[in-house]
Order: structure tokens, then C-alpha cells, then sequence
């Protein structure tokens, strides 16, 4: 963007960019300039007391319960000097918020956390392109969800044992954080923030929907990528099923992963891309009727390295069906989708242990069901059927983040961008999917569309990772539509020229043969979060990029121009005949007005009147 614009006054700017964008999105351009980022320019303010005074302000009637600050301290990062204030909310919310001492540009940011929690810690994702964000001009804050526990170790979901940090888990935890780093904020500075936005990725997008559904007035834009919204089922029925569904009668596993390369070429070979570009990434994934047979052994074949006996084949087909009741009704959202097959959370071992084991077993025996319950752990008694349906989804009120009427959201004028990579197999896409049509449902889609898209990655794995360009900045476009109600014609994603560390992978056990995917790691609920930081982490050095259009619109090459770069693929509608109907119990949970506040009585959860 030139100078000129740059100087224009916020509203006239926001027009210009409208019409600028609104022109790109009929030409199929996407200009990476005003892509990277535009906001209002607020001018920065300085504290107008010290750290330590703000260290010591009484935070009574903030929250809903008593507010204690256990720390204060000036720390230095590469952008500047930091007030950090370390807390807790009663009973055992612990929280942090980094303040900058100079160059607030009077914007608030709450950044979720992934898996199950239980560590403080702040931080700023996929915002690697925005200014603001990589130059410390943000109030940053984040929380423990209410408990202290290892993210990654078996004691992750043990908090489950004590209702009120059930509560706190489900939505309560990030509500008061936001009020009580609100009020250090007019504290420090004199003033309230001009804009708050929260942002989160895995259960991190289910709390930015949570904030948007239950507490419209905290933050004026939302990001939710890859959010766990049906927490109750996504957590026990699907990771179940995927477990299951390939074991034997013995407990053996069936499809491992060094096969999964054999299944994700044959699909390839039979399901279009859509973009017109050979890249192995299936742009419309959901249009592509998959049958693994293409990948099963010829009868007489003596050879099997290549192709799936007809044992594999049949777990193949289960895994992109979802759980299913033995009449052949689907429970959940559905499966795994065509193209992800490389991310699928299968053992790598006969006897080994994938992810999804752990994911449902902690859950289902900490979380899920209104008690604890260490024996469903065991996941060969975990039956589908309408009785474990509806026993598993007791507490949807609780943890899901599924209530479609965000119309308070909309209008108090808040903005909600949900992403979704579409080879994730941790959380389905479908539930986003499903939620998007839900809120068109219930709203209008053109109601809709005024505040809230939906962006599907190709070939992106659970927030982040996979095949396809997982680099993405949503804090920028967000920011635009948030400040100038510039919304979105598309994200702009890169994939980077060396790859990134891969968090959830470990070295391959010694007896894994070379080829095929690597195994993962110790089982663990998600990706190892990064160090607590209130800067983002800069993209690095990409190679190439790639648009990303609001869903139900694909990228499709152009014809001409290089086909590693955005401006090269325009917009165009995919082949689903809309809107798609999922047909599952699943979809009796999204709908309007679906969630209860709770309250622990006599040691139980109980639902408020």
C-alpha cells in the first residue's frame, strides 16, 4: 500500500479498501501488500503509573470472585520493556498479562489455550505478517483455564475430578481473565482499550466461539481456528472410533502408519485437486466420493508393499465414515476426510498406542460423563449407540461451543473469522462446517456474512502442519474487518521454504521400516505449545503462497503467471451442492441458545435455572 493511502483518515481508508478488495475478489488477486495487515492508526500511550503500582491495585468487584496479583515485574523482550502481571482468580484461575510499558497502540489481545491446559502463559498465533503484533503494541494475556497440570503427561485431565475447575475449563476461565486484564489496562494507561480481539487454534478455537456465544461484549473480533466445538463427542465417539475401528478382537492395530502413503497416493490419483495445479492438495476434499479400494491388492498379488490388503482396506473406509451405529446412522460429524490420510492418528505398531487412544480415554474418564469414571478408560467398552449418545453428551451444555445464535455478537458489531485446516484429523472440519451452516441457519447468510466467514485450508493439518500452506496470518485481516469493516475477500497462506519443527512427532522406533510417514511421539492431546511470548513469531522465509477464499469458494489456478504465487489463482465455487447435510445425531447439538451455566452443589455439577 502506498504512502498516500497510509495517511488517508481511518474511514476514508476503510472505503478505498473496500472497493480494493471487493475488485480483487472478482479478478482473483490478492495484493500480499494490503493482505499483511491494515488498522486504524490510534496513537500510542504510555503507562501513567509504574509496574509495581500496578502491582498493587485492588481488584475488588472486577470478577465474579476475589482477584489476587501474586507478581509484578518489568521484563525486556527484542520490542520493548513489559509489565507483567502474574494473578489468580478464586478459586484457582492463575493468570498473566504483559502490558507495554511504551508504544500501546490501545489494543488487547487474550490468546486461548490448546488441549487440556493447565499452564499460564501468553502468547499471539498466526499473526506472523502483523505489524502491531510483531511490534509489541499489544496488552497481552492468557490463563491456566482454572487448573495446574502437564498439557502433555497422563495427568492432563485428572482437574476433571473437581467440578468447579470443570466450570472454569469450560468457559468461565477466559470471561473473568478478560475483566480483570481490562481493568489493569485502564489502571496502567489512564484509559480502556479501543479495540480486544482473542484469538486461539484446537481448544483454543473452541474457547474464541465460547467467548463469542456466551460473553458478546468482551472482545470485538474473534479468530477460532480448528475449534473442538463439539467437545463432548469430538473427544470420546470420534478418537474412540478411530481406535476401534482399527484394532482386532485381540486388541491388535490394524492400519499402521507406514501405510498410510500407499492410501494418500491412490487418492490422489482418483480425487481432482480443484486448483488445476498437480500439488497434492485436494481443494475440495468433501466433493470427492472416496472408496480406499482404489488402494487394495489385486487377489493374486504376491507383492503387498504397495497396495492395502483387504483387512486395511476395510478400517480405511471406517476412519472416512466416522462412528457409525450398527443401523449405519452416523453419531458424529462423519470421518476423516480424502486427503488427509498422511495426519491420520493411527499406532505405529501392531501393539502401539496413537493419539486418539489417549484423547478419549483421559477424556471419557475425567470429562466427558458428569463423574468420574476411570473405568471407561477402556475404550473396548465403549459402545455406539444411542445410549452412549446420549450418555456422552450429557454436558454439552457445558463445554460445547456449538449455540448458533451469535446475533448479540453481531450486533454489538463483532467480527469472527473461523479456519480449518481440511486435513485435520484431531478435529474434524466438518464440524465447523456444520457449526458455519448452523449460524447461516439461524441468521441468514447474508446476516451472516456480514461478520463471520469461514476459511478452509487444503492439505493443512490440525492448526497447523500437513502438506498444504500452513502459514497463515488471520490477526490482520481480522484487524481490517474489525477497524476499518474491511471483511475478508481471502487469507493469505504460505508454505515456508524449510520446514518448521514438528511438535508432535518424536524419533521413529527402531523397528519402523523407512519408508512410509514417520510414527508420532508419546501420545498427547495436541501440539506442544510455544514459549510464553507477547510477541508473534514472524513467518519464515516461504516459498510459496496461496490464497484462501471464504468457504464455498476454492482457488483455482488462473491459466497463466507463476503458480507458486497468490495473485495467480482466482475465486470459484465448489462443486457441493449447498448446504450439505451431514444426517447425524450430531447435529441435534448445534442450534440456538443450547448452553446452561453451572454451579457446584453438594460437590456436583449442577445447571443453573
Amino acid at each position: 500500500m502506498n504512502n498516500k493511502m497510509k495517511r488517508l483518515k481511518p474511514r476514508f481508508a476503510g472505503s478505498l479498501l473496500a472497493l480494493w478488495y471487493g475488485l480483487c475478489l472478482l479478478l482473483g488477486v490478492l495484493p500480499q501488500t494490503v493482505q499483511a495487515a491494515d488498522y486504524q492508526a490510534l496513537s500510542p500511550q504510555p503507562a501513567v503509573i509504574s509496574c509495581s503500582a500496578l502491582g498493587r491495585q485492588v481488584l475488588d468487584g472486577v470478577a465474579d470472585a476475589p482477584v489476587s496479583i501474586s507478581a509484578a515485574s518489568v521484563v525486556s523482550t527484542p520490542k520493548g520493556e513489559f509489565c507483567k502481571v502474574e494473578g489468580n482468580i478464586a478459586p484457582s484461575i492463575g493468570f498473566e498479562v504483559d502490558l507495554p510499558l511504551k508504544g500501546w497502540t490501545q489494543r488487547y489481545l487474550q490468546g486461548g489455550c490448546g488441549g487440556l491446559c493447565g499452564m499460564t502463559r501468553v502468547g499471539i498465533s498466526n499473526a506472523g505478517r502483523c505489524g502491531p503484533a510483531l511490534n509489541g503494541e499489544f496488552v497481552v494475556a492468557g490463563n491456566d483455564m482454572g487448573h495446574k497440570g502437564s498439557m502433555m503427561g497422563p495427568d492432563q485431565a485428572s482437574f476433571g475430578a473437581d467440578p468447579q475447575q470443570r466450570i472454569d475449563f469450560a468457559y468461565r476461565a477466559n470471561h473473568q481473565t478478560a475483566l480483570v486484564a481490562k481493568a489493569l489496562i485502564r489502571a496502567f494507561y489512564g484509559q480502556p482499550a479501543r479495540f480486544a480481539y482473542f484469538v486461539g487454534c484446537s481448544d483454543g478455537g473452541r474457547e474464541a466461539l465460547m467467548e463469542a456465544q456466551r460473553y458478546p461484549d468482551d472482545f470485538d473480533g474473534v479468530s477460532a481456528g480448528a475449534p473442538a466445538a463439539l467437545f463432548q463427542l469430538q473427544n470420546s465417539l470420534y478418537h474412540g472410533w478411530n481406535v476401534v475401528a482399527n484394532q482386532r478382537a485381540d486388541g491388535s492395530n490394524i492400519l499402521l502408519q507406514n501405510r498410510l502413503d500407499i492410501l494418500h497416493r491412490a487418492v490422489l490419483a482418483h480425487c481432482a485437486e480443484g486448483s488445476e495445479v498437480k500439488d497434492g492438495l485436494l481443494q475440495d476434499p468433501l466433493s470427492c466420493k472416496v472408496d480406499p479400494a482404489w488402494a487394495q491388492c489385486p487377489a493374486n498379488a504376491r507383492d503387498s508393499s504397495q497396495c492395502l490388503s483387504a483387512e486395511e482396506v476395510a478400517v480405511a473406509r471406517k476412519l472416512y465414515d466416522g462412528p457409525l451405529d450398527t443401523a449405519g446412522r452416523k453419531l458424529t460429524m462423519g470421518g476423516v476426510l480424502p486427503g488427509s490420510e498422511l495426519q491420520w492418528m493411527v499406532a505405529s505398531s501392531a501393539h502401539g498406542k496413537s493419539m486418539s487412544n489417549d484423547i478419549a480415554a483421559l477424556a471419557i474418564s475425567y470429562l466427558i460423563l458428569p463423574q468420574v469414571d476411570l473405568a471407561m478408560g477402556n475404550l473396548q467398552q465403549l459402545r455406539f449407540d444411542d445410549g452412549s449418545f446420549r450418555r456422552l453428551a450429557q454436558l454439552a451444555p457445558l463445554y460445547n461451543a456449538t449455540n448458533t445464535n451469535l446475533q448479540p455478537f453481531r450486533q454489538r458489531g463483532g467480527k469472527l473469522i473461523l479456519w480449518h485446516g481440511l486435513a485435520d484429523t484431531s478435529v474434524t472440519p466438518a464440524v465447523s462446517l456444520a457449526y458455519y451452516q448452523g449460524v447461516q441457519q439461524q441468521l441468514g447468510a447474508a446476516a451472516t456474512d456480514s461478520f463471520m466467514r469461514l476459511f478452509l485450508l487444503p492439505g493443512v493439518g490440525h492448526c497447523g502442519g500437513g502438506e498444504g500452506y500452513d502459514q497463515v496470518d488471520v490477526l490482520s485481516p481480522l484487524m481490517a474487518w474489525t477497524e476499518l469493516q474491511q471483511a475478508p475477500a481471502a487469507l493469505l497462506a504460505g508454505k515456508l521454504a524449510h520446514a518448521a519443527p514438528d511438535f508432535m512427532a518424536g524419533p521413529p522406533p527402531a523397528d519402523l521400516p523407512a519408508a512410509g510417514k514417520p510414527a508420532q511421539g508419546v501420545p498427547t492431546l495436541h501440539v506442544a505449545p510455544m514459549a510464553s511470548s507477547p510477541l508473534a513469531r514472524p513467518w519464515g522465509e516461504i516459498k510459496a503462497t496461496r490464497p484462501v477464499y471464504p468457504w464455498p469458494m476454492i482457488a483455482r489456478y488462473r491459466g497463466s503467471g507463476d503458480v507458486n504465487d497468490a495473485v495467480s489463482y482466482q475465486p470459484q465455487r465448489s462443486a457441493l451442492v449447498l448446504p450439505l447435510d451431514f444426517n447425524s445425531l450430531a447435529s441435534t447439538l448445534i442450534g440456538p441458545d443450547n448452553q446452561r451455566n453451572y454451579q457446584v452443589v453438594n460437590g456436583r455439577l449442577t445447571a443453573q435455572p
